[in-house]
Order: C-alpha cells, then structure tokens, then sequence
C-alpha cells in the first residue's frame, strides 16, 4: 500500500536534521520504501510503500517512528514526536443532560467503540493549514468537521466517522450484520444491495446509516444545517470489511486500513485528538458522557527467540546492547539472556508473533546492507523441476519454429461465448464478484478464447496460424476446478492435413502413436470435417454457426491436447534405431478406392504389411485416386527388383481385401 507523506507534516512528529534525501535512502534500506520525492506547490512529498503487515505504519505517525528507530543507525539524530500513545487522556466531569441515545453492538463485529457528542457545532471551511496537509495527500476538504476526520486517518492511520445526530431516529445505533438483499445508500450517492454478513449500523425506523468500515451514509451525513455532531473512532472485524469491500467492488481509504487489523489501543488517543480539534475548528461543545466500549482489553503476549538462531539465520553475531537498542526504539520490552531474547512487543505491531519475526526486526534494522556475503557452507539443494514445465516450452519452441505466433488470453471468459460453445454454465466455474461481463466464468475450455482472438485479427491478416498454451479449469462438483494444461492451435482456412500433421509431431514428442481417429469431435466442430483424438483432445474444422455468430468470415481449423494427458501417457524411454548401411528404395502406388474410404487406416496397413517398409506417406490426392509414396529399406541387405515385387504383391492384395481399392493401372 503506497501512502503520501509531506515532509513538513513529517517533521511535525520527527524531530531530525534529516534531509530529504537522507530519509529516502535510510528508510528505503530499512523500513518504509520511499519510491520517489515529489514536489507539489512548492512542498516536497514522500511517496511511500508500507507493506500489507504493517498497518501501524501506513499513517505520518507510522512512518516518523520508523524513522525515528532507523536514522539512529547512521549517526543521524531523531526523536519521534507527539506520540499518541504516551498522550495523556483528559476526560471532563460534568453532570450531562440526559440525552437519548441507545447503543448496541457486538465484539466480534466490532471490538472496540468510542463515541462523544457535540453541540452547538458551527459547520464552515476549514483553516488554510488544514486544507493544504489535506490536498498535499489527495483529499478533496468539504467542511471543518469531516476534514478532522480524514486529519485523524492519514495523521494516525485510524479512520474516524462524525454522524448528523438530528438524523438518527430514536436516537438508536444498532451495529449487526446485515442481512442478504438489505441497501444502503453511502455519502457519495450510491445505492449498495448488501450480500449479507457486512458490518452497518441502523437507527431506531430500521434505516442503515452507515455501511461500517467503507463509507458513511448519505442520510446521516453532515450538511450545512448541521449543530449536534456524534464523533464515532473504533475498529472492526478485519476480514468482514475485505469481505464487504471486495464484493461491492467499493475501495475506500479507511476499508483499506481496517481490512488489515488496526490497533484498538490506538482508538482512544486518535479519539482524544479528535475532541481536541472539533472544540478547536468547529467550536463544539461536548455535552455527553464518552462511550467506550471495549469489552476485551489488548493483554501483551511475549515471544522467545534464541540467540544462536538470531545468529544463525542473520549470519552476524548480535551484541546484548546492540539488541537492546533495536527492539527499544521498536517500542518492544525486551529481556535478554545469554541464550535467548524475551521480547514483548508493542499492541500495534502485532505482526511480531514468532521468533523469525524478531529475527526479521533486527536483521532488517541492523541493516541487510552489512551483513558480509558468506556462501552456504553444504552443497547447493537439489532443483527438481516439474516435467510438464520443459515439455511446455520444448512444445512452444517447436511450434514458434513452424510459424505459428502464441497468443495470450484471459482465464475468464462471458455466457455469451460459453453457450457459444455448448457448455453448462452448471458445469463451470462462475466468478462471485466478476469486474466485467466480459469475465464471468472460469474457461473449461481454450476454444473460445481462441476464436476471439482470431476475431479480432482477421481483418488484419488472412493466413493466420495461432496457438496457445494455459490453464483450463474442469468442473469438479463440490471441489476446487482441476487445472489442466491445455493447448489449443489455430490456423485459417480448411486445413484439416495441416493441423493433423501438427498432431502427428506433438504425439511423437511424447513417444506416443496417434490414436484411432474414428469419433467426431464435440458440437463445436463441423460433424463430418472433424475427429476426437482419444482421451487427448479433438481436432477439426470449426462449426459453420459459430463461425458466422461471431462474425468470421472464413473456415477455422483448431487442434486442441491435453497436455497432462499426454504427459501421463508419455514414454519414458526413447528407443534410437541406428542409421541404415544400405540405401533405401521408394515407389509410388496408386489406387482406386471407393468413397468415403479414409486414407489414414489404409497407410496404418501398408506400414504392418512388410517389416520393409519404413514409410508410408500420402502423395496425392484426385478424385477417388489415392497415390502412396512407399519406402522400401533392409538393414542387412540391397533390396532386389523381385523382393520389392513380393512386397508391392502383398500391399495389392491387402488392400483389395479389405478397402476393396484396386491398383490403377
């Protein structure tokens, strides 16, 4: 997650001689990456990166303390400033008047709620010191009191609400789950129909007034007109807002904070700033009690880890009093043994939870940049690779040096295109939150991918010959999708010799012979121009109707394999047959056969006639005439004029027999 951090707003919590560039290469090596220094209306701006663990530093605060622990180990002086937990909390005691307000909530949803409320709140613009912090970190101000708010989250890193109290009915704050179909309209206007389960809190009619953790309501919202204000810090259940945030595809800054675990100790002090400046900005005056609910306290748990796995996995040797001082500037308590480091860490880094994470602290501080370069005193671990990973690329070099361009599509495809190709939307994987239309479902299949893609290239290129190698995901009732890898390859036109011997390569490569063709592929494909290759794939002429739906104008010939199949199939042992002493003999046959008879079976025979025959090849093909180039060859011997007659005599007669084709004279 990448913040914005102006330096002068920086140095408000660091005291430092620090300069801008000096805290872009120390916090860069270790802690905080700052990616760049921009400089916006004259002010220098940090634009920095604060890993998805690190939520206590993705605020200006956040990052000050880091500094202040980081700056150190290079000689340069710095001292963290206005730290909101050593702030004192100041409460008044007065004698309220009795204001009705009912709150009910829950700590699994919400573990920890404070709230006061304002009267004779005076709505206006905010100061001009107030604004440029806020714009210099890309937000929009809107009025004094909602400008706090967003103070108090990019300063902290807590987000804060304010509600218009006028317009909470009854004057009831429920806070529950809600339920499946309930909506909800947030500040910005928009209506949300809620799946179920997200955190919102309703008033006394049963209106939501606020979706909890994303956005506001627009109903309860602060206008102009407003004069009682109820100023709302707390913390939710983490995974519920990603939940809730991810399925209503609405990104917030603080759904972004709370979806990563916030510190609820931190609720109080960032809830007493937040007093302080609406009495200051807004000229409120409290006139309720402070609720502060908080039904299970932060209790501090200690984590060991021993001093000769430090060593060990660091590669340096830590001193006591270097230990010391890194893990105290973190804020942790330490005790330190000859054997073992007693760490007890900070309630807001709670990412420290076993021995490598106090081993990550120090290494990281102690600086990555120190530790000597030392090679592995054992041999280097054996690498297994997968085999379908060299068997892919073997297979995607060959066919880049056959002329086909490899093509990249998206894993998800529309219903429109899966009814394209007959599949059962019951069958397949639907996306439960799709960005698009465009990608609903997970593809069981390449083909549709592969004929968008030959869509959108058609105009551009007439002799197009495609290919792709990915993941297809097969339905597996109550189960996650079996990923296969899969290739699909495409060329224009009715080239059913061309994708055949493309078959006929890749099969080899696996030392598999090509299976019996006699099944037609799936409805996708024309019935007659078209055959299942087994339990591997299909290859054909693609259906004349889903060509024309989607508006293409010419024949498409596609090859689809399992590439796993094959791969379960393949023979591991390659057998070499060394080169012949003697010279081979062809000749070609040709023979009249009767229609629809398939040449495929016909040269599967002639091959098993003669042990002689090494090769059988189509060369040409006219009307019903079939013409076989047919290679003799002995490896013990020159083939003689009458022992090639007894072979050809043996290939007439067998294919008499059983094509009932005869020799053409």
């Amino acid at each position: 997650m990448n913040i914005l951090v102006p330096d002068q707003w920086l140095r408000d919590f660091l005291k430092t001689d620090a300069t801008p560039k000096q805290l872009k290469e120390y916090l860069s090596l270790c802690g905080p990456s700052i990616e760049r220094i921009n400089t916006v209306n004259g002010e220098i701006v940090y634009d920095v990166e604060i890993t998805s663990n690190r939520p206590d530093a993705m605020s200006i605060v956040g990052v000050a303390r880091e500094a202040s622990g980081i700056l150190p180990r290079f000689g340069i002086a710095a001292t963290l400033l206005d730290d909101p937990y050593t702030e004192k909390i100041h409460t008044e005691k007065k004698d309220y008047k009795k204001i009705p307000l009912t709150i009910t909530t829950t700590e699994a949803l919400n573990p920890r709620w404070t709230s006061v409320i304002f009267d004779d709140i005076k709505i206006g613009p905010s100061p001009s010191w107030l604004v440029k912090r806020l714009e210099l970190v890309g937000v929009r101000t809107i009025n004094n009191v909602i400008d706090i708010t967003n103070y108090l989250m990019h300063a902290y890193g807590q987000p804060a609400h304010v509600f218009d109290l006028d317009t909470i009915h009854q004057g009831i704050m429920k806070l529950r789950p809600a339920k499946k179909g309930e909506q909800v309209t947030t500040l910005d206007g928009k209506t949300h129909t809620l799946p179920g389960g997200d955190i919102v809190i309703e008033d006394g009619s049963g209106n939501l007034i606020d979706l909890c953790g994303i956005m506001g309501g627009k109903s309860s919202s602060i206008t102009d007109k407003t004069t009682r204000v109820l100023l709302f810090v707390q913390t939710y259940d983490p995974a519920q807002i990603r939940k809730t945030s991810m399925n209503l595809a609405h990104r917030t800054e603080a759904a972004g904070l709370f979806e990563k675990g916030l510190d609820p100790e931190l609720v109080m002090p960032v809830f007493q700033k937040g007093i302080d400046l609406i009495k200051k900005l807004a000229g409120g005056n409290i006139v309720s009690e402070v609720t502060d609910i908080y039904s299970k306290p932060y209790k501090a748990k200690s984590v060991v880890a021993k001093r000769a796995k430090i060593d060990s996995y660091i590669g340096v040797h830590l001193e006591t009093k270097e230990i010391q001082n890194i893990l105290s500037n973190l804020g942790c308590k330490t005790k330190i043994t000859e054997n073992e480091v007693i760490v007890t860490p900070p309630s807001f880094r709670r990412d420290i939870e076993l021995d490598v994470d106090i081993i990550e602290e120090l290494a990281r501080i102690y600086g990555y940049h120190k530790i000597p370069t030392k090679l592995p005193d054992t041999e280097p671990p054996t690498i297994y690779e997968e085999p379908i990973l060299g068997i892919e690329q073997k297979i995607k070099q060959k066919l880049g040096d056959w002329g086909y361009t490899e093509t990249y599509t998206y894993s998800m495809i529309s219903k429109e295109l899966l009814d394209l190709v007959h599949y059962d939307e019951q069958e397949t994987y639907m996306i439960t939150n799709p960005i698009s239309n465009d990608w609903v479902y997970m593809r069981p299949t390449l083909l549709p991918s592969m004929l968008m893609a030959i869509k959108q290239n058609t105009s551009f290129e007439q002799d197009l010959k495609l290919f792709e190698l990915s993941m297809t995901y097969a339905y597996r009732k109550n189960n996650i999708p079996l990923e296969e890898s899969t290739l699909i390859v495409a060329v224009s036109g009715s080239r059913y010799g061309k994708i055949k011997g493309i078959a006929e390569s890749l099969f080899t490569l696996f030392g598999i012979p090509l299976p019996e063709m006699t099944e037609p592929a799936n409805s996708s494909y024309q019935k007659s121009r078209s055959l299942r290759l087994g339990i591997y794939g299909q290859l054909g002429e693609i259906d004349l109707a889903v060509l024309q739906q989607l508006g293409i104008p010419k024949p498409v010939t596609m090859l689809e394999l399992s590439i796993d199949r094959l791969l379960e199939h393949k023979k591991s042992v390659t057998h070499y047959t060394p080169i012949p002493k003697y010279p081979a003999s062809f000749e070609d046959l040709a023979f009249v056969v009767p229609e629809k008879t398939h040449v495929a079976p016909m040269m599967k025979k002639i091959q098993t006639i003669d042990p002689m025959i090494k090769d059988v090849s189509l060369f040409d093909s006219y009307k019903n005439i079939r013409t076989f180039h047919v290679t003799y060859q002995s490896s013990t011997q020159n083939l003689t004029k009458e022992e090639i007659n007894r072979i050809r005599e043996k290939i007439i007669s067998q294919m008499k027999k059983e094509f009932g084709a005869t020799l053409k004279n």
